[in-house]
């Protein structure tokens, strides 16, 4: 709901003011700050920039994808962050004109408080509005480090937790869900790679071996992030994979001894059945001992087929 003006001058360190009619002749920086701003101050966005209006709707109404465009008068990029409840992107637009630098954003971002306060105590002269669009992508690329050495820890501490518990529904289910998380950080981080990539290789917004290193240092950052994401995806490919070959052989042990069980009394069935046709002359019926003889003899099938399969290893 505010729009907040910063500037910084030679002698000035970087001052934030009430007004925009407030800020000197001889400002180095101007910054205007748009957080979830009033139709008013999008006014004033629209009204008072050279800006491409469809970026600008685009910043006003939505959450944009990742990028970075270079035109001939300014440079337009959009960078993302991470909420912590549930992983989601937010965006921040950012516009780059000479002097003016213009971020736009539906809610508060840490990084950029991080960035004004750190240049308002800290008073460089040389400073220029790519230097602070630099430390702020430095700083949001470093936040992403709590969510992902999070993920991380959440992966190992679920494998030492589940190491021995392969018969509850809730392991898979708990994996599912660590993978789910896993997505949604590498749906941020992997765009924000290749903005970083993008600036490195076309960006006017390198000037000189200081903006050339610290995008460096950026994009380090990145690389060891993906590492990280990589390694923790691979391990719940890993947990997943272990539980579903643990299922599958306890189904097949279970499948086996059932079979064996079948095989063992398929002789049994078969005589049962031969002997209950009833037919009228079957001389075996008229024995005295002939029960009991039937009972043996399926006592014996039996034992034989137990000894075989013990020998065979098959239970």
């Amino acid at each position: 709901m505010t729009l907040t003006v910063r500037y910084q001058s030679l002698t000035q360190p970087l001052t934030e003011v009430a007004n925009v009619r407030d800020v000197p002749k001889d400002a180095t920086i101007v910054w205007y700050d748009f957080e979830n701003a009033t139709e008013r101050e999008n006014d004033f966005l629209r009204n008072n920039f050279n800006f491409n209006y469809l970026e600008i709707d685009d910043a006003i109404t939505g959450i944009p994808r990742v990028k970075y465009k270079e035109y001939k008068a300014y440079q337009y990029m959009i960078f993302h962050s991470i909420i912590d409840s549930d992983y989601s992107p937010i965006a921040l637009n950012v516009f780059l004109q000479d002097k003016i630098l213009v971020t736009y954003h539906h809610k508060p971002f840490r990084s950029l408080k991080r960035v004004a306060k750190y240049n308002a105590e800290n008073h460089n002269a040389d400073l220029d509005c790519a230097d602070i669009v630099i430390h702020i992508l430095d700083s949001m690329v470093d936040k992403y480090f709590d969510f992902v050495y999070g993920i991380e820890d959440k992966v190992y501490n679920f494998e030492a937790r589940h190491v021995d518990d392969r018969y509850s529904k809730s392991v898979m289910e708990n994996v599912f869900q660590l993978r789910s998380d896993l997505i949604k950080i590498k749906r941020v981080m992997f765009p924000m790679q290749e903005v970083v990539d993008t600036i490195k290789s076309e960006g006017n917004i390198i000037k000189d071996a200081k903006h050339s290193m610290y995008i460096q240092h950026i994009d380090d950052h990145l690389i060891k992030q993906r590492s990280v994401i990589r390694t923790a995806q691979e391990m719940t490919n890993e947990i997943r994979e272990n539980y579903e070959s643990f299922t599958s052989f306890r189904m097949n042990s279970i499948m086996q001894i059932l079979t064996l069980v079948s095989v063992i009394f398929s002789p049994l069935t078969f005589i049962a059945g031969v002997y209950g046709m009833n037919f009228d002359y079957m001389p075996e019926l008229k024995w005295h001992y002939a029960y009991f003889v039937c009972l043996g003899v399926m006592l014996v099938i039996t034992i034989i087929l137990i000894i075989f399969f013990k020998r065979k290893k098959w239970f």
